[in-house]
């Protein structure tokens, strides 16, 4: 049907995402998981250690250590120091966005210094007094933040087809 793509032109259109991106969600739904596995649902301070987050996720547990860093700093996770120490959320996960997330983990895709980062072999870029490129990334930054706002770990938590049902719903809105 005209109008319609194909897996294949789905599948060019995706958004690229860092692997710190990729793998500090995977870290940070993993924390989540294992806790509230121990906890069997009840919040009793119930810790994940780095090493299960790893071996779950099958990474290494260095670079676990890295994203856990990061997720903390973002105030996301907490870590607890000692022999029965571990990680666990800060707060709720139907109260962490998808956007904290990744905020934590990267840089924004369109920082307000990104055309100044762009400048080419000059101090500016050419077209910054008159710029038709700009407001265009402007506005699908804002798009995908507004868009992962509205998305919690709580729902990352659903199974993949009810995810995708409540995420359809989303973009229609």
């Amino acid at each position: 049907m005209q109008g319609e793509l194909s897996d294949q032109a789905i599948h060019k259109q995706q958004m690229k995402i860092t692997a710190n991106e990729e793998y500090g969600l995977r870290v940070i739904l993993q924390l989540y998981k294992i806790t509230n596995a121990k906890s069997k649902g009840i919040a009793t301070g119930t810790l994940a250690t780095l090493n299960e987050i790893a071996q779950a996720e099958q990474i290494s547990s260095d670079y676990v250590a890295q994203l856990l860093l990061k997720l903390r700093r973002g105030n996301l996770v907490e870590s607890v120091r000692g022999k029965k120490g571990g990680y666990h959320l800060q707060k709720a996960a139907k109260e962490i966005t998808l956007f904290e997330v990744m905020q934590a983990l990267s840089d924004e895709a369109f920082a307000e210094d990104f055309c100044a980062n762009h400048a080419g072999h000059g101090l500016s870029c050419a077209h910054s007094s008159e710029c038709t490129i700009r407001p265009v990334w402007a506005t699908i930054s804002s798009m995908v933040n507004n868009y992962f706002k509205s998305i919690t770990l709580d729902q990352l938590l659903n199974s993949e087809s009810s995810l995708g049902d409540s995420l359809k719903e989303l973009s229609l809105n």
